[in-house]
């Protein structure tokens, strides 16, 4: 039976954790996703006030379920979002087809967004003209740095994943554990696929997919890092340092090279700004989606700094859409227990 048509809704299983998760990004706002859930049985009444978007979902769906509307509920979003990177995703849990999702780290992080961080989010994206030179230096080192990173599809007894990892030795590649032990299972097997991007045209590159082999798989949940042996990556592929960057500051920069939903290479380089610093974290307002983890997080000098890792819960500020933060492990932290380890030298 599709999740779509179970009761109570399934959200133990990871299509069902998807779909929860998908639903609340698309309508995170608490007055539109009341609107559009009372067109499927749904009394608003019932609803209490000051719920998050996570939260309001998933009382949503759980009524959703019970008077059997849940299918033409995902229909409805589907076709107000039509291109939606997420609509791929909903087309096939509506044609029951088996779908790909992406994992979850285990805890949480206090990913509010404070009020000082929203003013960030301005409707401002125009940069002072005298400093193009530096965002295009940026740029055309992340460029050639973006040839490291790869889109992770994962398997294992609960279904199929997706996730990103960048090469950090001849035969090594770096993710976030949770990529690779979804939903805490390990992954029974793990296909790389490096080059899965677009030309200036526009037109789809070739890829180049490897198998990695899961028994030399090594990962710490708490910092949530994994490693996992990759041979035939070649010479073509560079390396990235780990080592070296100076620790990032308030109001740094953040680039983020990735494969958010398992699409095709991305950079994240809007409204890029770090907001806060510890010793084993970095949160910045950099944009990530689900299938994002495990991708490098550069400084404005295309050094490594962090391992993204984790998206926050939508915050809703007065006059603003839901805003997002998120969060990345100290690069340095890993680093030192990949070394501590022996995995690297």
């Amino acid at each position: 039976m599709s999740i779509l048509d179970e009761f109570p809704f399934p959200f133990h299983k990871p299509a069902g954790h998807e779909l929860w998760r998908t639903l609340a990004s698309l309508v995170p706002a608490p007055l539109d996703a009341i609107a559009l859930a009372q067109k499927f049985d749904v009394d608003p009444l019932n609803i209490p006030p000051g719920l998050t978007p996570r939260q309001l979902w998933h009382l949503i769906l759980e009524t959703t379920a019970i008077k059997g509307t849940t299918r033409d509920l995902t229909a409805d979003v589907l076709a107000q979002n039509p291109r939606s990177p997420k609509a791929p995703f909903l087309k096939k849990l509506l044609d029951d087809e088996p779908v790909v999702v992406s994992p979850e780290p285990v805890g949480d992080f206090e990913s509010e967004v404070t009020a000082p961080e929203a003013l960030l989010f301005s409707d401002d994206l125009t940069m002072p003209v005298g400093m193009i030179p530096n965002l295009i230096a940026s740029l055309q080192c992340l460029y050639s740095q973006a040839a490291a990173v790869c889109l992770l599809r994962v398997e294992n007894a609960l279904g199929s994943f997706s996730g990103t990892g960048f090469r950090i030795g001849s035969d090594l590649v770096l993710t976030n554990e949770h990529v690779l032990f979804p939903e805490k299972v390990k992954a029974t097997s793990v296909q790389v696929d490096f080059g899965f991007d677009v030309d200036a045209a526009g037109a789809s590159l070739p890829v180049k997919s490897l198998v990695a082999d899961t028994a030399t798989i090594q990962s710490d949940r708490d910092d949530d890092w994994g490693v996992i042996r990759v041979a035939g990556m070649g010479a073509a592929i560079p390396v990235v340092n780990l080592a070296g960057a100076p620790a990032p500051n308030d109001g740094d920069r953040a680039f983020i090279v990735q494969h958010p939903d398992g699409r095709q290479r991305r950079l994240g380089f809007v409204r890029n700004v770090i907001t806060a610093v510890t010793d084993d974290r970095v949160q910045y307002l950099t944009d990530t989606q689900p299938g994002s983890s495990g991708a490098p997080v550069f400084d404005a000098q295309c050094r490594l700094i962090a391992l993204h890792h984790r998206g926050g819960t939508p915050t809703q500020k007065t006059g603003k859409a839901p805003l997002t933060k998120n969060q990345g492990v100290r690069i340095s932290r890993v680093y030192a227990a990949l070394t501590a380890e022996g995995v690297i030298a």
